[in-house]
């Protein structure tokens, strides 16, 4: 029986072991029947609320990522990396959140042309990116040392300083600032945008709870009033305190990108102060003023700029041409016999109506004159407007206004002026409603008053910054209505000066 048995079990498995030979070459072979196809899974670009734990820090930091188009993990291509940080009271997920949508925004700059580059978005909390005073929480220290390292660990990076930047909004622009600071031998560039820090003197009149909540926490100085605030370990950190003749070398190692809107409460105060002192004191730098406040809307617009200019730098490109509004002459510059332009709706008007724009220079060539009058008027023939076209080389600014103002009647007269210009004109301000300065020369006693509105323009290497920050803070102080405006400087005079009178163009007030 036992080997009747034995023989059976012998002969099953034998059985068995035919029959899923068969059916594997059968399945192999073309009368085979087809297995269910197995779905891919999906590549995603944009990944959120990854983790990471911190031994220096004892707590996890989340993260979001966005890679590049067909991204391959453990792939032979590497990517430059842009660190990018948020506000005070936002999170990992801010930059791509509800306003922001910083991954759309992205994509269609990548459709333009932009090479490809990987967005790291860390939690920063609400340390301002920084350790606080008192070593209970080293944020900074922890990125430095344990987080930039996962990120080049963990993803294909080129990982050296030309390849790393720094990008943040509000309290993540000053922790974009303060880390390239500190940390030049990691980041080549850094990009603040509407920084949050201030200047000494309004650090010391914020309110109390204001200071200890957001600043005295971190910098130190917690309770404290007046001078009080302005620790040493503050100092060591406030871009204002840093940016010094004496070192110069230690951050000019490192590419700087300023941006900040006009209508900002305070922050343009302090971004613009610490744009001249950075001229002052010769630090090369980017600087752009733009309309709009503290909001995304500006924020996302700065990346239209910012993020070219990284990918340039990472390329090994050093100088920087770009500008966002492009120089648009008519094809026919109408002018009269003394170079005058009479609108179709001021000449309609019996040349008694309407407004008078006087354009005052400083012997500008014939032809530049012509190119900058050719942009004042384009598109302006149904506004009853007259342009002037004035030489102070010739006449001064009051003279000008009594020769013309007879020959061409208007209820109202503006005034533009460029470069040396400006000083005669700011002396007779009252003459008119509105006057438009770019890189204008203003003299030393400038005030604001809120009788007219002023338009504050400059391009940002241009002679005359103290100028317009003089003016700014003014207009900031009297409540006077302004508009104020810093543009890239271009190499090209004729093509940086007519960008000016473009700019200008796009600010006409009343008319």
């Amino acid at each position: 029986m036992l080997r009747k048995w034995l023989f059976t079990m012998k002969s099953n498995l034998i059985f068995f072991i035919c029959t899923a030979l068969i059916t594997t070459c059968a399945c192999n072979g073309k009368k085979g029947r087809d297995l269910p196809p197995v779905d891919p899974v999906p590549f995603e670009r944009y990944n959120a609320d990854l983790s990471f734990t911190s031994k220096i820090l004892g707590t996890v930091i989340k993260y979001d990522i966005l890679l590049p188009e067909g991204y391959e993990a453990g792939g032979d291509k590497r990517y430059p990396v842009v660190y990018c940080f948020h506000g005070y009271g936002d999170n990992n997920n801010s930059w791509n959140g509800t306003y922001m949508h910083c991954e759309a925004k992205i994509k269609s700059l990548e459709a333009e042309g932009l090479e490809p580059m990987i967005y790291v978005f860390p939690n920063g909390f609400k340390t301002y990116w920084c350790d606080r005073y008192d070593g209970t929480f080293s944020y900074m220290t922890m990125f430095a040392e344990e987080f930039v390292p996962m990120i080049d660990k963990t993803y294909n990076t080129v990982a050296d300083r030309g390849h790393r930047a720094l990008i943040g909004y509000s309290m993540g622009g000053f922790g974009a600032m303060a880390t390239a600071m500190k940390h030049p031998e990691l980041f080549s560039m850094s990009a603040p945008l509407s920084m949050s820090f201030r200047t000494d003197a309004q650090y010391m009149t914020e309110s109390q709870n204001g200071w200890n909540e957001q600043w005295g926490k971190i910098f130190g100085g917690w309770g404290e009033s007046g001078e009080g605030r302005l620790t040493e370990y503050y100092k060591s950190l406030c871009p204002l305190h840093q940016f010094t003749a004496e070192n110069k070398d230690k951050y000019s190692s490192v590419h700087w990108f300023l941006t900040c809107g006009d209508n900002e409460e305070q922050l343009l105060i302090a971004n613009d102060d610490l744009h001249v002192m950075m001229r002052d004191n010769g630090y090369s730098h980017e600087y752009r003023v733009w309309d709009g406040g503290h909001s995304t809307s500006y924020w996302r617009g700065a990346l239209e700029e910012v993020l070219p200019w990284f990918s340039s730098l990472m390329a090994g490109n050093t100088a920087w041409q770009k500008t966002l509004k492009e120089v648009d002459l008519s094809e026919e510059c109408r002018l009269n016999s003394e170079g005058v332009y009479e609108s179709g709706a001021y000449v309609n008007a019996g040349r008694k109506e309407g407004t008078a724009i006087y354009l005052f220079h400083e012997g500008l060539a014939d032809d530049i004159l012509t190119d900058a009058m050719s942009i004042l008027q384009r598109g302006m023939d149904n506004k009853k407007i007259v342009i002037f076209p004035c030489d102070t080389r010739r006449k001064s600014a009051s003279e000008w206004v009594s020769y013309f103002k007879d020959l061409y009647p208007a209820g109202s007269s503006q005034a533009i002026a460029v470069g040396g210009a400006g000083q005669t004109v700011f002396k007779c301000k009252e003459l008119f409603s509105a006057l438009y300065f770019d890189n204008a020369f203003l003299g030393n006693d400038i005030s604001a008053d809120k009788e007219r509105f002023y338009y504050i323009g400059q391009s940002d290497d241009g002679p005359e910054y103290e100028s317009s920050n003089a003016l700014y803070k003014s207009c900031k102080k009297t409540g006077s209505e302004f508009e104020y405006r810093c543009r890239n400087q271009l190499d090209d005079s004729r093509l940086d000066l007519l960008t000016g009178f473009e700019y200008i163009k796009m600010n006409y007030h009343n008319l």
